[in-house]
């Protein structure tokens, strides 16, 4: 009766409807979710609830009642489901205590029903579609599954749920291919998605209960991971991005294959790999695919994914359990040339995988098969993992058989000790070579089939062109297995135990590759995309053989080059702005780059250079029976423009910089004895060369070949001039290199004497002897263009190796001995360059000895045979003659340096000699300048070339420095810029030859040209001495006079006409009136009718920009040009010019206001502003010769000093009008215009009161000088007397008192700006008369009226400084209460103290809300306050200064307290605060730095200051504080004052330049404000007593042991922690504060106290360092902006700096042997962390090396060490083994050098060249301290061998050019170990390279290094 009246199911309508609706199968999905709605769960949860505690129970009952059917049950429960979320209450909790079943026991029986109903248990448990399908089924398993976590009830997972997992994962890939294919996009709007959506949340709750499901079944995992990985490769394939991707599929595939993973862990059967491998290894392989090429670029699901997929392929193949069958495949023993082994035949089941993979090669599973090097990687780490278990677990057995205390080593042994125990840290890294050998074997097995596959397609001989796909493919998938074969550095051929089976393999690989690229180059069609994609995998795959091993190229490097060749012509269909890949332009240059390095290693530069040249020669197709050319089939007539294109594209490759310097670099080190061997090959390759263009040239050949051959045979002479100019010439090879040169001239001259003779037709004549056709043909053929062009080119080819032979052969003649000399001179035609003063003299006639005498004598002119070139090659003035022009250029200069030569002699010679040769000296000395005269009208002017000199626009060119290397790329539009790049880099070379005409055109070029080069270096960051700019302002210009008498005229003419055509279109009314006293009038009017009118902001741009960006940039010219070499009359041009311009722009301004727009106004503030600074420039030269002019009103200091001040004020005032609030640009322009304002006022005061000062002295005697100093000191008078009345004037407006910010900004700030200025320029007059000795300390006393009145100024601008100071730190409610009562006009009229206005009307300000006003202000909330605080400090300080020195100026008693207050304040807030400030702050900041320099002055000085010992202790305290938190802010660009200016390593440490410019602006500003806290802190130190001194270092020691009351440091962590420890912001200070007191404490007394504490400072230093060790001290946060505490790095390096100030101080510090232990044992301390961080598995964090930061510890931790053995030697030799322990370290780093370990990177080679020569300068110390150290530098040389011959840590030996470095000083340890050392290391290295490198270093050294006597 109780199942009867409380079940729900006895309502008959709604079930009765449902079953009805199921008569359709198709739609039974789709109908489902919709009939619930209809059943009303609401009437069901009513009838539910009002049974009360049987609800519970009656669900069970009806659950297992046969009368409802299955889809009647799912009602019933997912009602029941959606009634429990609303009943989350206490009424639910107390209605459950009720409940005859509890919930959990409910959730658990519902667990095992609703899954249940997933499958058929009479068929086999087949998943039912239309149950999975159905989201109210998977809602409440999802109810059960988070009832079970909530209840922490375990419920059973069926593991048949995996089969409902891959249902719904195949539907929704059927779906989805559905909406693919009718274009509809698949997400939630679709019915039945719920479904798909709820399984979801169920697989992350099934997988994730603790429960979880327990299945140890392969077939059920697979028929759920298969459909899942289909469905996600799917996805990715079609990149799909509605959010199905993201919010479902990866999602969901990463919750399935995350467990199969963990599943994946357990061992499988033979079975499973099978079924593995059958099953799952191709999806997977699938998705891993389209994974890959976003590794490292995506985040989130697809990495995770990512992660999952390869956990799962190295589970399942490479598990330990089959991991031994696939290292024992063997397979190479084949290769070798005597084997008769067919196929190695796999007979364990591991044959499946490589099967498998031969069925997917194929069937062309192109996405499958590129991922067959992943798999490669996986399989190589799982090897590397279980060596490490191995190592481990043997290391583990030996520590515990080995009893403690008997780690001794046999004497014998302990050679290398310490490189063996790094070996142990770094050996799990490094792969055994018995591993190597395995995992070659399965690369083997891998890279077969793929080759054969290439091989028959090779040997098939169809048309290359059907075959391209196929070819790509497979080439692709063997450079996925090349990549990671190279980059796990698998093969070692030092290591190789296959007796050479392995590199024949290799070979194999070799010679199929090259075998394709063959055909792929013989392809004489255009070519494809699909030729590209092939070219690419062609390169790549050579690029990574050749890192492989390099001699698998044997023979065939010229087919290599030619191979490069042949694809730059597909170079041009290659895209280069792709992202993801890489243009095969690139990928050519880093091959050929590649073999250049790879070959200058191998001292073989000369193989790799000429091959090129040959290939280049290959270029042209010839016949087969040529022997010289390849044997290549002659090509269709069709493909001779094929040809044509191919040698243009060969021409672009060769002249590409990357490749160019490449080459540049490897010729330049070749070893000096190898230089004559290389120019007889060259010289043979010339050879070689001609023979080819007279073949190509021929009759029986093509027309175009001809052509062709020119053209490459001038990038062949660019080739040819590159490496003759990039030689290096010693005095041991001078000779034979002579004679070299002197054969390759040779060589040229039967062709080159036509083109130099006098002969009649000599183009004609050079072109017949170069071709070998007949001169008549020659002729015949002359008018030709094709003819000319070949002309042109071939004349480039023989005068660029003319040109560089001869270059070549001046130094070769300067290198020789005399006798040598003169002979190579003689053979030169040259005899004047090895002659010496006596030769000249003794010389009775001169016989001209032209530039071309080496060839033939005598040799026509110059001019002649560039008129003869002229008359025929350049006759229709085509672009194809820039580059003949350029060379011209080249021998023109020659040619003027030798005039220059000969003119200076000759000159010298006249001097000397009688009447009669003297004439003859003078005319020939006329002929030359005659000839020079020529040859620079040709420069200049290029008259010999009429029409060619004004061609093209001055267009600046990138990196212009390069074309010393490179004139390939000139052509018309570039030539007229580097033509005057050429003049501007050689002036003083043509400048002695020049008239005036053309050199003030070139002084106009040059201006016009600096102009937009200057544009274009800030907007490319190029250098401004790369182009004419840098002339400009290099002194070296204004060495010539006509230089310095001729530019200022040109320049002001310049700027003139720009200004006036800037101008002119803003307006018409640019006049004002001539005299400045009217100009000002003027000004004052204009700018009161500016704020009492209405404002209205213009919106059209009224300004030309590009004429603006003129006067910019000639301004910034003017600027920056060095002025000390300019005469009084063009420093007043300048400027008489700048006044007036800056007239024009405030009268321009004020004048049509209304009509610019914003951007108009910040162009003309910002124009302004560079006026401003540059008539700052002008004056700070020189101001006297300013003054002087007449015509100037600087003459007038009142008018100076108001014009100043006042367009200042003018122009602020125009920009309030037009923005309220500040921009970034407009406060640093503000900040900028406020500086050289006061600059300005410094300048004219310093200079009038330097005329002045003799008054105070007395040294004045004559009326005269009396009458100008006393005028000069009434202009210093004025000048203090213009600022106070305009103070008053100011002040008198009531109407601009009451606006406080207005007045601040438009007013008072350029009042303030003046007024520091002024009192400065005389502070700084003052102080350099200090510096003599016969005033030091000497009080200035003068008494006369005009002082009287200027003191009584400075003092109450004393008063207003400190009202208004504290004016600015009330609150504005406050300010607002007392402005009025306030009377300022008594203030600055003098009537009033500031006594009474401070104490009586002032109200106090408390402490929280002062904090806030600075807090704000350094938030920069308030600009105008900030700029008038920092003047206003920067004024206070000047006024202490004057008071020091100056008796009679005075201030009142609360002017130090309340000025010292608000900085000390001011200072303290910005130290406590925990953002980061702005930079800003920084600027303005210095104001209180500056005066508490003053005030440290005082404090040392001034004996009866109030309260000096209390403000002694707390500045010291607050320098601390501030330097502190510069340190932190800097974070590694944190370093001590000595290691920026001291020597060493501040040259390996240089500030970097940030990519992020508010980053460096921020840093150097920040560097700025500490150097000025560092100045004001070395005034406390160097003028302190002694009880004060005692103090500043008590505060030191708190600071650097951490007992600060402020700042404790904190000690958590240990040494060597993965995270760096933490230092305190003072600790860090008291680091850099110790530095500058060990630097500038001087006298006895200071001295004394300093030597007391050091000890104990020095203690503190090593527990800083002690803590802050970490490998992550040589790591940079990426990104981090702001550091909570100092960089750990920074403050290690600062604590070893200071010891070696310490070390180096051994007469005045004394270092204990315990503290020099320590010394030397932290650099092996600190670098073997570093070797630590390269080897880390955990580098989970946004981490990166700093190189720069890593090179400049390892420079100090040299100098640490070598600075102990210097100074302290007898200490040192105590902790010997500790020395060797250190420096073993630091060469180890030099052996790591540059692998790479996932972020981590060690040094480069450049970085290992630098770091190796601080080493070295250990070994050289240890020698000079012989007699201490003699008996133990065997040690360290045996360290240095066993390391250089590979068996250090990572087996590879020291790169050679950082062993070059390095051998000093190993010279140096071998010179000092005695013969005794040396036979014991021979007799302990034994047999084997150790011994054999011993020999060879002492043979080296007694031929390089000892000195023997004169020979």
């Amino acid at each position: 009766m109780k199942r009867k009246d409380t079940s729900p199911l006895q309502k008959p309508s709604s079930s009765k409807k449902t079953k009805k609706t199921k008569k359709n199968p198709q739609t039974q999905s789709v109908d489902a979710p919709v009939e619930v709605v209809e059943t009303k769960p609401c009437d069901q949860k009513e009838t539910a609830s009002e049974v009360g505690p049987w609800k519970n129970l009656e669900l069970i009952l009806s659950l297992q009642s046969n009368e409802l059917s299955e889809k009647e049950k799912v009602e019933l429960a997912f009602g029941f489901v959606e009634s429990c979320k609303g009943e989350k209450g206490s009424d639910d909790e107390d209605g459950e205590e009720c409940q005859a079943v509890t919930i959990s026991r409910l959730v658990m029986y519902l667990s095992d029903w609703i899954q249940s109903l997933f499958f058929s248990k009479e068929q086999n448990f087949q998943v039912k579609a239309e149950i999975c399908l159905d989201f109210r089924c998977w809602n409440i398993l999802r109810f059960c599954l988070k009832q079970s976590s909530i209840l922490h009830v375990s419920i059973n997972s069926s593991r048949y749920l995996l089969k409902a997992i891959g249902f719904i994962a195949g539907d929704l890939l059927s779906a989805l291919n559905k909406a693919l294919s009718s274009g509809v996009t698949f997400g939630d709007g679709q019915v039945g998605f719920e479904a798909f959506g709820s399984v979801v949340d169920c697989v992350d709750l099934l997988f994730s209960s603790k429960s979880g499901m327990v299945n140890d079944n392969f077939d059920l995992w697979f028929s759920a991971v298969d459909p899942v990985l289909k469905l996600t490769h799917r996805v990715l394939a079609e990149n799909v991005k509605d959010g199905v991707a993201d919010a479902f599929v990866l999602k969901f595939s990463c919750l399935v294959l995350e467990p199969f993973s963990t599943f994946m862990v357990q061992p499988t059967k033979k079975n499973g790999f099978h079924d593995f491998v059958d099953k799952l290894a191709e999806p997977l392989l699938s998705v891993l695919g389209l994974l890959l090429p976003s590794e490292g670029k995506s985040h989130g699901l697809e990495t995770t994914l990512l992660k999952l997929i390869q956990d799962i392929l190295s589970l399942g193949l490479f598990h330990s359990s089959h991991i031994d069958g696939f290292l024992g495949l063997g397979g190479a023993e084949r290769y070798l040339p005597e084997s008769n082994m067919n196929k190695t035949v796999l007979k364990s089941y591991h044959r499946h995988f490589f099967t498998k993979f031969e069925n997917m090669l194929l069937v062309k599973k192109e996405v499958e098969l590129s991922c067959m090097g992943s798999l490669f990687s996986l399989f190589i780490n799982r090897v590397m993992k279980q060596q490490r278990d191995s190592n481990q677990l043997q290391e583990g057995m030996a520590t515990k058989a080995t009893p403690a205390g008997k780690a001794e080593v046999e004497a014998g042994k302990q050679l290398g000790t310490t490189t063996k125990s790094s070996a142990k840290k770094h050996s799990s890294s490094f792969v055994r070579w018995e591993s190597r050998k395995s995992l070659f074997d399965f690369f083997l097995h891998l890279m077969e089939p793929i080759l054969l596959k290439i091989d028959g397609h090779v040997e098939s001989n169809s048309d290359i062109a059907s075959l391209l796909a196929d070819f790509c493919c497979l080439i692709k998938s063997a450079n996925s297995l090349l990549f990671h074969f190279a980059r796990e550095r698998i093969y070692v051929k030092t290591e190789d135990a296959s007796e050479g089976a392995c590199f024949c393999f290799l070979k194999k690989i070799f010679t199929t590759i090259v075998s394709v690229a063959s055909q792929l180059q013989h392809t004489y069609s255009e070519g494809s995309k699909m030729h590209v994609l092939l070219a690419k995998e062609l390169i790549t795959a050579i690029g990574y053989l050749l890192q492989i091993e390099y001699e698998v190229i044997e023979n065939d490097l010229v087919t290599l080059w030619l191979t490069i060749l042949s694809f730059t012509r597909f170079s041009s269909l290659s895209s280069e702005n792709t992202e993801d890949d890489c243009p095969l332009t690139s990928l050519l240059l880093g091959l050929g780059r590649q073999l250049i390095n790879l070959y200058s290693d191998l001292r073989q530069v000369s193989v790799a250079v000429f091959a090129m040249c040959k290939a280049v020669r290959l270029v042209i197709p010839a016949d087969c029976d040529d022997e010289e050319m390849l044997d290549i089939k002659e090509p269709p007539q069709s493909s001779v423009s094929l040809v044509e294109r191919s040698a243009k594209s060969v021409e672009k490759f060769l002249s590409c910089q990357d490749l160019r310097f490449a080459t540049h670099r490897a010729v330049k080190a070749i070893p000096e004895g190898q230089v004559s061997d290389f120019i007889k090959s060259l010289t043979t390759d010339v050879s070689e060369t001609l023979d080819w263009i007279r073949v190509s040239c021929s009759a029986n050949a093509r027309e175009q070949d001809g052509q062709v051959a020119a053209f490459l045979a001038g990038t062949l002479s660019a080739i040819y001039s590159l490496v003759l100019d990039s030689l290096t010439i010693k005095t041991g090879n001078s000779i034979n290199v002579g004679e070299s040169l002197n054969s390759l001239v040779i060589l040229i001259r039967p062709c080159l004497t036509h083109l130099v003779s006098s002969d009649s037709y000599p183009i004609e004549n050079f072109l017949s002897a170069v071709t070998g056709k007949d001169l008549d043909i020659t002729i015949a053929e002359k008018n030709r263009e094709t003819n000319r062009k070949s002309v042109r080119l071939l004349i480039i080819f023989f005068l660029r190796i003319y040109m560089s032979s001869r270059s070549l052969s001046r130094q070769v003649i300067s290198l020789m001995p005399p006798k040598k000399s003169k002979e190579m001179a003689a053979i030169m035609g040259d005899s004047a360059t090895a002659r010496r003063g006596s030769d000249w003299v003794k010389k009775k006639s001169w016989n001209d000895e032209g530039y071309f005498s080496w060839i033939c004598q005598p040799s026509a002119s110059i001019v002649d045979i560039i008129k003869q070139v002229t008359a025929i090659c350049l006759k229709d003035d085509s672009a194809d003659c820039s580059l003949l022009v350029y060379i011209l250029y080249g021998v023109a200069l020659q040619r003027l340096v030798d005039l220059n030569r000969d003119i200076k002699s000759l000159d010298y010679v006249s001097q000397i000699s009688d009447h009669q040769m003297h004439d003859i000296v003078r005319e020939h000395v006329s002929v030359l300048k005659c000839e020079g005269e020529e040859l620079t009208d040709f420069l200049l002017g290029n008259t010999i070339i009429p029409g060619f000199a004004e061609g093209g626009a001055f267009e600046t060119v990138d990196n212009t420095d390069q074309w010393v290397l490179s004139a390939s790329g000139i052509d018309g539009k570039c030539l007229p810029a580097v033509r005057l790049w050429v003049l501007s880099e050689h002036i003083d070379i043509w400048c002695p030859h020049t008239g005036k005409k053309n050199m003030k055109n070139f002084l106009s070029q040059l201006i016009r040209s600096s102009v937009l080069g200057l544009k274009n270096s800030v907007d490319k960051g190029t250098q401004k001495e790369q182009s004419p700019l840098g002339l400009l302002c290099d002194s070296a210009l204004y060495e010539h006079e006509f230089v310095r008498r001729s530019l200022a005229p040109s320049l002001s003419r310049i700027l003139k006409t720009t200004t006036d055509a800037f101008f002119k279109d803003l307006t018409e009314e640019v006049d004002s009136p001539p005299d400045w006293s009217e100009v000002l009038i003027l000004l004052e009017s204009s700018v009161a009718k500016l704020q009492s009118e209405a404002f209205s902001e213009g919106h059209v741009s009224q300004l030309d920009n590009g004429k603006y960006t003129a006067c910019q940039n000639l301004l910034n010219i003017l600027c920056g040009m060095p002025k000390e070499y300019m005469n009084k009359k063009s420093l007043q041009l300048y400027a008489s010019f700048l006044l007036d311009l800056e007239r024009d722009i405030v009268f321009s301004m004020l004048r049509c206001l209304d009509k610019l727009s914003p951007g108009d106004m910040q162009n003309l503030f910002s124009l302004f502003i560079t006026c401003r600074k540059t008539l700052k420039s002008v004056a700070m030269v020189s101001c006297d010769k300013v003054l002087r002019s007449t015509e100037l009103p600087l003459s007038d200091i009142s008018l100076l000093t108001s014009w100043l001040f006042k367009s200042v004020q003018a122009m602020v005032t125009c920009q309030e009008r037009v923005r309220s609030d500040f921009t970034r640009q407009s406060r640093d322009s503000l900040f900028a215009l406020m500086d050289h304002t006061s600059y300005m006022f410094l300048a004219v005061s310093r200079d009038q009161f330097s005329k002045a000062l003799p008054l105070f002295d007395g040294q004045l005697s004559s009326t005269e000088g009396s009458d100008q100093a006393n005028l000069a000191f009434e202009n210093v008078a004025e000048q203090a007397e213009t600022i106070l009345t305009d103070l008053r004037d100011t002040f008198r407006d009531q109407n601009t008192v009451l606006e406080c910010k207005t007045l601040i900004l438009n007013k008072l700030v350029p009042i303030f700006s003046s007024l520091s200025g002024f009192l400065w320029g005389l502070a700084s007059t003052v102080s350099h008369r200090d510096m003599q000795k016969s005033h030091k300390n000497a009080k200035l006393r003068w008494k006369s009226e005009e002082f009287s009145k200027l003191s009584g100024i400075i003092h109450v601008l004393s008063n207003f400084i400190e009202v208004f100071a504290q004016f600015l730190f009330l609150s504005s409610d406050v300010q607002q209460e007392i402005r009025n009562s306030l009377d300022w006009t008594r203030l600055l009229d003098g009537t009033e103290g500031s006594d009474g206005l401070v104490c009586g009307d002032m109200v106090e300000t408390s402490s929280d809300v002062k904090k806030q006003i600075i807090e704000s202000l350094i938030k920069g909330n308030s600009t105008e306050v900030v700029l008038a605080l920092r003047h206003l400090l920067i004024a206070s300080a000047a006024i202490l200064n004057l008071n020091l020195q100056i008796k009679g100026i005075t201030f009142s008693p609360s002017f130090v307290p309340l000025l010292t207050g608000i900085s000390f304040d001011l200072l303290s807030v910005l130290a406590d605060m925990k953002e980061l400030p702005l930079e800003f702050s920084f600027i303005w900041l210095d104001g209180a730095a500056k005066y508490l320099e003053e005030l440290g002055s005082h404090l040392c000085l001034y004996k009866r200051m109030v309260n000096r010992d209390y403000l002694y202790s707390k500045s010291i305290e607050l320098h601390l504080k501030v330097i502190g938190k510069c340190i932190s802010l800097q974070g590694k660009e944190a370093t001590l004052e000595s290691h920026e200016t001291g020597f060493g390593t501040n040259v390996i440490h240089a500030k970097k330049v940030q990519s992020e410019t508010s980053r460096s602006q921020r840093l150097h500003w920040l560097e700025e404000l500490k150097g000025r806290f560092r100045m004001s802190f070395k005034v406390l130190i160097q003028n302190s007593e002694e009880s004060h001194l005692k103090l500043g270092l008590e505060a030191i020691e708190r600071a650097l042991v951490g007992v600060c009351e402020v700042c404790p440091a904190i000690y958590s962590l240990q040494t060597g922690d993965r995270d760096e420890g933490r230092i305190s912001e003072t600790a860090a200070a008291g680091i850099d504060c110790l530095d500058l007191v060990l630097e500038h404490a001087t006298g006895r007394n200071r001295l004394s106290e300093v030597k007391d504490r050091i000890k104990s400072l020095m203690s503190a230093v090593f527990g800083i360092m002690a803590h802050m060790q970490s490998p992550l001290i040589f790591c940079t946060v990426v990104g981090n902006q702001g550091l909570k505490s100092p960089d750990a790095g920074s403050v290690v390096l600062m604590c070893v700096e200071v010891l070696i100030r310490i070390a180096g101080k051994h007469a005045l510090f004394e270092m204990n042997p315990s503290h020099i232990s320590q010394s030397i044992h932290m650099p092996g301390a600190i670098f073997r962390d570093y070797g630590n961080l390269l080897h880390k598995d955990d580098q989970q964090r946004d981490l990166q090396v700093d190189q720069k930061f890593s090179v400049s510890m390892y420079a100090a931790c040299c100098r640490l060490i070598y600075t102990s053995v210097k100074h302290h030697p007898k200490k040192t030799e105590r902790s010997i083994a500790t020395l060797l322990e250190s420096t073993s370290a630091l060469l180890h780093c030099l052996e790591t050098a540059g692998n790479r370990v996932g972020k981590f990177a060690s040094f480069e080679v450049k970085e290992r060249i630098t770091c190796a020569c601080f080493l070295r300068r250990i070994y050289e110390e240890l020698r000079q301290q012989k007699e201490i150290f003699g008996h133990h530098c065997f040690k360290f040389l045996s360290t240095y061998i066993w390391i250089s011959c590979g068996y250090g840590p990572l087996k590879t030996g020291i790169k050679r050019e950082v062993d070059e470095a390095l051998r000093p000083g190993v010279y140096a340890l071998v010179d000092s170990c005695s013969d005794q050392d040396r036979q014991y290391l021979h007799t302990v290295f034994g047999e084997g390279p150790c011994r054999n490198y011993l020999a060879a270093l002492k043979q080296e050294s007694d031929l390089n290094f000892k000195y023997e006597g004169k020979v």
